[in-house]
């Protein structure tokens, strides 16, 4: 029996709102089943985090993940069922300006690739002296004269390999600096996206680590760069007694930029409010 492209549609739209299926290799003690209770809950503690970002920001192209539809019916024994939502942040000026960059490093690079004009003209000669020899080999095989057809392809293949010869010696003259040129574009690209997890889960205890750093954020409390360079902003206590934590990662002034953006929000008639709003 054939199924229906409708169905086949609606069985992979429920496969993609529904949450990742937890697995015992997961939980080493097991899983428990959740309550209906903390599936409620847990739907819109999702509904109230994506309320919480910024649909859209000035100069940034934002992708919002899509929200699950179904709470996961199980988490590992031990654990509460916790709420998660992320979204990415991407600055239109970061891009253009890693690409344009890019552009001019590219011609630099090139620029050093390229033969001098002397060899250029060695090179091309032989190339072509290796061409016209190759003609010759195919107008002696024409004459059935095997012997002379073989003799002038191996001097066609050896002008071919001393033309190449010339471009392959320059190549390894200036590779040290074409690496260079590459290192120098890869130091200097500076990642235009912002991706931001916000989670119901304290992540205060990390800011005790000697290796994280205060930044204060305007509107963000308890804001603090961690040890592996992301920024985390306390933002509010979720219906469910959770506090709230957004963590950002990426370029180290646009992710301050997107932050400035996460206004507190405040918990009220069972759901998380948004100040942005």
């Amino acid at each position: 029996m054939n199924i229906s492209a409708a169905i086949v549609k609606t069985i992979l739209v429920a496969a993609i709102l529904a949450p990742p299926v937890v697995s015992f290799a997961d939980c080493p003690e097991g899983v428990r089943p959740t309550s209906a209770a903390e599936q409620q809950k847990y739907l819109a503690a999702m509904t109230a985090l994506k309320a919480a970002l910024p649909a859209t920001v000035s100069g940034y192209e934002v992708k919002m993940d899509q929200l699950f539809t179904t709470a996961p019916s199980s988490v590992c024994k031990g654990s509460p069922l916790t709420a998660g939502y992320d979204a990415t942040y991407t600055s239109v000026e970061q891009r253009k300006k890693n690409q344009e960059a890019g552009q001019q490093y590219e011609a630099r690079i090139e620029a050093v690739r390229k033969l001098s004009p002397e060899q250029q003209k060695q090179a091309d000669d032989l190339y072509n002296q290796g061409k016209a020899l190759g003609y010759q080999s195919i107008a002696a095989l024409k004459n059935k004269d095997q012997a002379e057809s073989d003799r002038l392809r191996a001097e066609a293949n050896k002008k071919y390999a001393e033309s190449k010869a010339i471009q392959q010696a320059h190549l390894e003259k200036v590779f040290p600096q074409m690496k260079a040129i590459e290192d120098e574009k890869q130091a200097a690209y500076v990642s235009p996206e912002v991706r931001v997890h916000l989670v119901g889960r304290d992540l205060a205890a990390d800011r005790k680590s000697p290796k994280s750093e205060a930044a204060p954020i305007e509107g963000g409390p308890g804001a603090y760069f961690s040890a592996d360079r992301a920024l985390v902003v306390s933002l509010v206590t979720s219906p469910d007694g959770q506090p709230v934590w957004a963590r950002l990662e990426g370029d180290r002034t646009n992710v301050q930029a997107i932050a400035r953006q996460l206004s507190p929000v405040s918990a009220g008639a069972g759901q998380l409010q948004s100040k942005n709003r």
